[in-house]
């Protein structure tokens, strides 16, 4: 019998220095003829020491150019092997990453966040006494099938395994509730009736997968506002005009799930209200829901937990970015607790605080309970590359370190030398929605010059809708970030900060943000909550929002 992948995980953990040293050696040796290996003398590494001492420290601007190059058809740049796939990252649509992947890559990729998510889950079920099932799977995700202009596949990182699967003969997707014309679409559009229309026919539907959690939210949301109009449909075969579905998926829709009056007069029963058990009353046969989520999505969480139930066993899915899939999840019900996979890359930990001539740390040396900013070298050609991840070392797996995001590089802002975190804005922004009576659905943050002196602009969303009091939030905000931010309290004391200001957005204003991303170009696969506004676009937007 061959080996599980948990088994192998534990046993290459269990060996890590040796496994590490060894993968980076290989990459090393592998492209030492490239373009990059030749510019670091990678023929002459023959050691972690040698690596460290010739390879710099890099980050995306460092690598822009050559992959430019690579997409207009230039090889052995950063890697000899062959580019089968470009992942498009989560920026913004006008001016995206293309980050190249080779087949070693996504191969890994499926191992861990497919293969092994699926036995992690499985062993969970057996070790409950509940039956593990394949089938009825509601996956909110799709994998457009899109390409650059050379032909190479391109797309998010989630769909890179099942893209080249499905391009290489087909796979088998039929434990899926959506059919495969709808999981891979031949045009990036929003699919999310057509997935929510096969999803609510399938009666015995065991299990939710997404990405992140707020588009599983974000989708429930839908369903429940929408509630009477899908019921109808269902009972009709129909689809509703109040949709703006393209009459070509109207057609597919009505010639796939004909009018079924049975199901439709079992989901009438059901009350949606204010979300409470909804999914478990849609889908009682529900084991469990598979999502990326965690401190970071806590809001979304709490909701998610008001859809699914506080004891449904939940799988925290994988920390994965653009450029790695980087660790996976072991444990049900764990949130914000990834194990390192020690063949997916080779990881390096610069400490938080040190100064530049600090060197990073292997996975090996790292201490728990301290905080790194996070290094990878990939199986597709970045070295030392920074992902922008500050991360907590939690635990370890054996010699792999366990860990949590404490937030990203690029997810603060510093406007006089005081550093808020989106996670330190978000505590501050759940206690003033407390003291303020109502509860805060989304915010992001941005700036703006009073008198000429910096201050934090926060735009938020309540449940109230938008305030006539929006001074007092206000001052309530700006004293919670002073009492919480010693450097933001010594900033505001100094006369270098303003005080922040916080203005109330009509109910929607968000989902409507979501809106006009998707139809500005963005992919909508991999839809992280706006925090931090960076684009005069996004800025504008907002200011016109706060107006009408």
């Amino acid at each position: 019998m061959a080996e599980s992948v948990l088994s192998r995980l534990s046993s290459i953990a269990s060996d890590a220095e040796r496994v590490q040293t060894e993968l980076l050696l290989s990459l090393i040796k592998r492209n030492s003829n490239t373009e990059y290996g030749r510019k670091y003398d990678f023929s002459g590494i023959e050691s972690l020491e040698d690596f460290r001492k010739r390879v710099p420290l890099s980050s995306w601007r460092d690598y822009d150019n050559a992959v430019s190059r690579m997409i207009k058809g230039e090889d052995n740049i950063l890697t000899s092997e062959r580019i089968v796939y470009y992942c498009i990252s989560s920026g913004l649509a006008d001016n995206p990453k293309y980050i190249p992947l080779t087949s070693a890559d996504i191969n890994t990729q499926k191992r861990y966040s497919i293969d092994c998510v699926r036995e992690t889950i499985d062993e969970y079920l057996r070790t409950q006494g509940t039956e593990v099932r394949d089938k009825h799977v509601f996956y909110i995700g799709e994998f457009f099938r899109t390409f650059m202009k050379n032909g190479v596949m391109n797309g998010v990182r989630m769909g890179a395994p099942y893209r080249m699967l499905e391009d290489k003969g087909g796979m088998d997707l039929s434990y899926l509730t959506a059919p495969y014309e709808v999981l891979f679409p031949e045009k990036v559009e929003d699919l999310l009736y057509m997935k929510l229309r096969f999803a609510l026919a399938d009666r015995e539907v065991n299990s939710i997968h997404g990405i992140f959690v707020n588009k599983i939210v974000g989708l429930l949301d839908h369903l429940s506002k929408n509630w009477d109009l899908y019921v109808e449909d269902i009972a009709t075969g129909k689809v509703s005009e109040s949709f703006g579905i393209s009459n070509e998926w109207k057609e597919y829709i009505e010639r796939s799930l004909p009018a079924d009056p049975r199901r439709a007069n079992e989901l009438r029963k059901i009350i949606p209200g204010d979300g409470e058990g909804l999914a478990l009353k849609i889908w009682p046969e529900l084991q469990y829901v598979c999502v990326s989520g965690g401190a970071i999505f806590a809001q979304y969480m709490e909701k998610l937990r008001r859809y699914i139930g506080q004891k449904m066993p939940v799988h925290y899915f994988v920390y994965s970015t653009a450029e790695s899939n980087l660790g996976i999840a072991l444990d049900m019900n764990k949130q914000d607790r990834y194990t390192l996979i020690p063949d997916a890359a080779f990881f390096e930990f610069l400490p938080v605080g040190a100064d530049k001539m600090t060197e990073p740390l292997s996975a090996w040396e790292v201490t728990k309970g301290k905080e790194y900013e996070l290094y990878v070298t990939t199986l597709s050609g970045l070295y030392r590359y920074s992902v922008q991840d500050i991360v907590r070392v939690e635990d370890f797996f054996h010699e792999m370190p366990v860990v949590s995001v404490s937030y990203r590089t690029n997810q603060v802002m510093n406007l006089a030398d005081e550093r808020v975190t989106t996670r330190q804005m978000e505590t501050a922004c759940q206690y003033l929605g407390e003291r303020m009576g109502t509860r805060i659905l989304e915010y992001c943050m941005g700036s703006e010059k009073s008198d000429d002196i910096p201050r934090y602009v926060v735009y938020i969303e309540t449940e109230m809708g938008k305030s006539s009091n929006d001074a007092r939030c206000s001052e309530v905000l700006d004293q919670a970030l002073q009492d919480r931010l010693d450097p933001y309290l010594k900033a505001r004391a100094s006369g270098r900060l303003g005080e922040a200001r916080v203005v109330s957005l009509r109910r929607g204003t968000f989902r409507s943000f979501g809106a006009y991303l998707s139809k500005h170009g963005y992919r909508m696969e991999q839809n992280r909550p706006l925090k931090i506004i960076c684009t005069d676009d996004q800025r504008d937007f907002f200011i016109q929002k706060s107006q009408s």
